[in-house]
């Protein structure tokens, strides 16, 4: 019998104390879906092959703040950390564009630049 009390009061340290213990009294966090990010864009293509193209970003929740990213096939058009809505400069080609709100939630847009 004394086996059996022993193993009997690990088990209960073990389910009390285990990690991975499932306790239905407790209410795990929501997270909040990520809405989608509304957003339209303007280009101005290049002229003359030089890289004066650009990319106009409008937001509908224009009091939220967005960084971009964007990256394009070769890698020196790349830009970081964008905040501005006016991305200028731009060479002829294809971008992909990823936008971020503070929240974390991303838009991905795929823009031709000619």
């Amino acid at each position: 019998m004394v086996g059996f009390k022993y193993l009997t009061c690990s088990l209960l340290v073990f389910a009390v104390w285990h990690p991975f213990r499932i306790d239905n009294n407790v209410t795990e966090p929501r997270v909040k879906p990520c809405e989608e990010i509304q957003v339209t864009y303007k280009i101005k293509n290049t002229s003359d092959s030089q890289a004066n193209g650009e990319i106009e970003l409008k937001f509908k929740d224009d009091k939220q703040t967005y960084t971009s990213y964007l990256f394009s096939g070769d890698s020196k058009n790349n830009r970081l950390n964008i905040t501005e809505s006016k991305i200028t400069e731009l060479n002829a080609g294809d971008y992909n564009l990823y936008i971020r709100n503070k929240e974390g939630c991303t838009r991905h847009l795929t823009i031709r630049i000619k």
